[in-house]
């Protein structure tokens, strides 16, 4: 695959707690390896080798991990304050083709040149992958006098699972505003204003994956990750 992929790995990591004030999150071992490590094996298993690695917090320790085995691409770093859509921003001039994009905190198997393949076909500025989730709670809905219109018992969602692809015209359709807004904020504002342009394509995905937020899903990942992953 000739296209790039942008790997977003500069956030602080703040909810895995007292784990990331050493590292960043994307070192942190799996079975012996880093996540970031699992992360780009199995994006080369599918043929894709360029990527563009969005550095932020201790990128000096990430970027020193990732050069060696990656000498060739690239490393961007718009500060440890950035947020998502800024860092993506940073570099826009590599845009030029359909770009993959992928939070480095989660590990799923989607076949990468079906999703691309995807959004070409859309013709849309973006594509996200979305998973089903099952909400744990029964929900209610009721109107403006308090009187119940709905009770859901444990409905099947639909949540974004930190993958993508934009067009090189994706800036060129969100708001400039949106490109500084802080965290992921700006990520978001954008989706929803591609949204109300009818520019967002969806592919579904419920096969494997694993996100990585807490300590909690980090003990899940290390005692599962077989499940997901066999390189």
């Amino acid at each position: 695959m000739k296209n790039y992929m942008i790997i977003l790995c500069g956030g602080r990591g703040k909810r895995m707690g007292k784990i990331t004030n050493n590292i960043p999150k994307p070192l942190i071992k799996i079975r012996n390896k880093p996540i970031i490590d699992h992360k780009i094996r199995y994006y080369k298993s599918q043929g894709l080798n360029n990527f563009i690695f969005c550095l932020g917090y201790k990128s000096k320790k990430l970027k020193s991990f990732l050069i060696k085995k990656n000498p060739t691409s690239v490393y961007s770093d718009a500060g440890i304050n950035a947020g998502i859509l800024k860092r993506i921003y940073f570099v826009k001039k590599l845009i030029k083709d359909f770009t993959v994009i992928s939070y480095g905190d989660t590990l799923a198997k989607i076949n990468l040149r079906h999703l691309v393949e995807s959004h070409k076909k859309s013709k849309c500025a973006m594509t996200i992958v979305v998973a089903p989730i099952q909400n744990p709670f029964g929900l209610v809905k009721w109107n403006n006098v308090n009187k119940a219109v709905s009770f859901d018992e444990k409905p099947i969602l639909n949540h974004y699972i930190g993958y993508a692809v934009i067009s090189p015209n994706f800036f060129d359709k969100i708001e400039k505003r949106t490109i500084d807004l802080k965290d992921g904020k700006g990520i978001i504002e954008a989706i929803k204003n591609l949204i109300r342009k009818n520019q967002v394509n969806i592919y579904k995905f419920n096969k494997l994956q694993v996100t990585i937020n807490s300590p909690e899903e980090l003990n899940y990942a290390r005692s599962h990750y077989d499940k997901y992953f066999t390189l």
